[in-house]
């Protein structure tokens, strides 16, 4: 693509800022070897970059898994009902959400960062045409704060602005409408991404060859099951490791990490059919749809795919009927006033179905925020969700990991049950471990209480100190072979400080002046010891 505007970007995108975004080192084996960045960053970035490199370039196979996600969700039939498991007709069916994902060889996922970056730039610029767009989609863009525009918002800071907004409107009554797009990576329309990709190309008929490349990966992928790479399928309900004999011999004689030594070793497995590449893993009445997510570019195009739609509403919903409009990713909110309501709402379903992807009405809610008088002298804002067949006043409003009262903000209670089974977890996988090696040497067992607590207690991010710490690489040897030698790494001084949940609920607590936050995780401590003494405890006696 020659004219000035791709130079430009091209320009911007090689700056060491936006480098470190699609031009970095990956830690997870594929099907070719892992890329040292460091050391081959001109190699990598002479090909990225090369246009007739890219339209030639032959994408690699995805890698597909699939995480599961304990969900505490809504009944089907009766939104009252909450559960991780449901009765539908007759057949028990669990509420655990699955979440596929994909994930490129190394050299693949640097094209895909690359192009991701570039449509990025233009989107941004598309974005700017329109007033008040930018700051209806929030999700997978930085987005500078009012104070600092190099530290970027989060979605305690995109939460916060939406409750803000629906308790200045709640002084006179409002209705907040949430909507959630069904399977929305799964069901992407091809054709409709397509011409919105060379839309924001500026050629709205025809699409460069490199780009077209990259499009026909991320729609037309091929894919193989992570789990075919194991050595077995399951063993006493858990999955197998991987070949790690055979993967030190790649490391040892090869000097790589890889799950295959070479190509051929690829190809012999596919014919051998050890593995098995798959094709059209989304298909919508007999069409192939979707993108993978995962993949460095999914972000940015699942954006891009919503743009006309994002306009539109910006137009209708905000500038003509003075609503408010969010959206992060999948997730829609709109305030407006009752009577907007109903009209509001088929707009939504009637204007997003031509874009070709549809409206989970099993996830759409309604609630009515409204000032009420809780005694002569004082009133406040309550909450209300509406549902077909009654009124559940003090139901909180969901959004982003937090819930909103009216008055008051918590974080969303599945959240903070999440965290509390993974201290549960962490610490049963400890024990009994430790239970295994005292065993093995006839001695009482041993965990240190304050290194594993160390996980989930605060971090006071203004004291941490960095240390140097360490990587392995592999380094070839005077006899030939390969093996993993150790290099210290100074931290640099710029480098964000690590946080982690009960930072995260101390930041929630203060940007929202909320207290009551910081309160929730008061009992971790409790939670924490309680399980240590159960799990010692059921070890030893067994």
């Amino acid at each position: 693509m020659k004219n000035p505007l791709h130079q430009v970007l091209q320009d911007f995108l090689n700056t060491p800022e936006q480098q470190k975004k699609w031009l970095k080192s990956r830690g997870y084996l594929h099907i070719t070897p892992k890329i040292n960045v460091n050391a081959r960053k001109t190699e990598m970035v002479s090909k990225v970059q090369n246009n007739d490199w890219v339209k030639r370039h032959a994408f690699f196979p995805l890698i597909h898994s699939v995480i599961k996600e304990r969900k505490f969700k809504k009944h089907p039939d009766d939104p009252t009902k909450r559960g991780h498991s449901h009765v539908v007709k007759g057949k028990h069916k669990p509420s655990a959400k699955q979440r596929p994902l994909h994930y490129s060889t190394h050299i693949d996922s640097m094209i895909f960062g690359y192009y991701a970056s570039y449509l990025l730039q233009l989107y941004e610029l598309e974005l700017e045409k329109h007033e008040g767009l930018k700051e209806c989609i929030t999700a997978y863009r930085k987005i500078g704060l009012d104070d600092d525009e190099e530290t970027g918002k989060s979605t305690i800071n995109f939460a916060n602005e939406a409750f803000d907004e629906i308790g200045r409107r709640a002084l006179n009554g409002c209705v907040v409408l949430m909507f959630d797009i069904e399977s929305f990576f799964s069901r992407l329309n091809h054709e409709k991404l397509k011409n919105a990709w060379s839309k924001l190309l500026g050629d709205e008929t025809r699409m460069p060859d490199d780009h077209f490349n990259v499009f026909k990966a991320a729609t037309k992928f091929n894919y193989i099951l992570r789990d075919d790479l194991r050595i077995g399928k399951r063993l006493n309900g858990r999955r197998q490791g991987f070949d790690e004999r055979k993967l030190a011999k790649i490391r040892k004689f090869k000097g790589l990490e890889a799950f295959y030594e070479s190509l051929e070793d690829f190809r012999r497995a596919i014919k051998s059919k050890e593995i098995t590449v798959y094709k059209k893993q989304f298909v919508k009445d007999g069409v192939q749809v979707g993108i993978p997510q995962g993949l460095p570019i999914s972000a940015v195009l699942a954006n891009l795919y919503l743009l006309d739609f994002d306009l539109e509403v910006l137009n209708v919903v905000v500038k003509q009927m003075n609503g408010f409009y969010r959206r992060y990713s999948d997730d829609i909110l709109i305030v407006c006033k009752a009577d907007q309501a109903n009209w509001i709402s088929d707009f939504i379903e009637t204007e997003i179905e031509k874009s070709r992807v549809s409206i989970s009405t099993t996830k759409t809610e309604t609630y009515e925020f409204s000032k009420i008088a809780v005694s002569h002298k004082k009133t406040k804002i309550v909450s209300t969700q509406i549902l077909k067949s009654k009124r559940l006043v003090g139901k909180p409003l969901s959004y982003l990991g937090f819930e909103f009262y009216g008055e008051k903000i918590l974080i969303k209670s599945a959240n903070l049950a999440k965290f509390y089974r993974r201290i549960i977890y962490t610490v049963k996988r400890r024990a009994q471990r430790a239970i295994k090696i005292a065993a093995i040497n006839s001695s009482t067992p041993v965990i240190y209480k304050a290194k594993l607590f160390k996980l989930y207690k605060r971090l006071d991010l203004d004291d941490v100190k960095e240390e140097p710490f360490v990587i392995k690489r592999l380094k070839r040897n005077p006899n030939g072979e390969f093996s993993f030698k150790k290099i210290e790494i100074k931290p640099k001084e710029e480098k964000p400080k690590k946080a982690n949940y009960i930072s995260y609920v101390r930041r929630s607590s203060r940007l929202m002046a909320q207290e009551e936050i910081n309160q929730q995780v008061r009992k971790r401590r409790h939670i924490f010891n309680q399980a240590l003494t159960k799990h010692l405890k059921k070890g030893l006696d067994n």
